[in-house]
């Protein structure tokens, strides 16, 4: 009798870890263009709205986005006035941005070339008006990568 017991609370707990696992998992990553890819093709983005997937930093007064790809690009981030965001996301972004961390994001927002000059506080050539935050995590290690915006 202990033993079916036993072997049910392991059971219990196995599918509640399964179950907790996938709820984290982003389903909109696999819809979700790498920025690098966006990029390389920057006029057919122009004024679209898009999901991407890119590295996130808060900087001085503002926020990027970049790649490991591609990070010597930098684009803006500016929320756009319909922006809402997954509470678990952006509890693990703000808690990770505190302590000046990148966090790997898929959002969907509008992607923009710079027409005239530059966008935003690092003088982009990018911006994303950022109309959701769909999904975030730690960024898994890559070699050769810096880190750092």
């Amino acid at each position: 009798m202990r033993q079916a017991i036993s072997i049910m609370v392991l059971v219990a707990a196995w599918f509640t870890a399964l179950a907790f696992s996938s709820e984290n998992k982003c389903s909109a990553s696999a819809e979700a263009i790498p920025l690098c890819d966006v990029l390389s093709a920057a006029s057919k983005y122009d004024g679209k709205v898009i999901t991407v997937r890119g590295i996130y930093y808060r900087v001085i007064h503002g926020s990027i986005l970049t790649a490991s790809a591609c990070e010597k690009t930098k684009v803006n981030m500016r929320s756009a006035s319909d922006w809402k965001a997954d509470k678990h996301a952006l509890s693990l972004l703000n808690s990770r941005a505190q302590k000046s961390q990148a966090t790997e994001v898929v959002l969907r927002g509008t992607f923009r070339v710079a027409r005239d000059g530059c966008l935003g506080q690092t003088c982009s050539l990018y911006e994303i008006e950022d109309h959701e935050l769909l999904c975030a995590e730690a960024p898994k290690p890559e070699a050769g990568t810096t880190g750092e915006p």
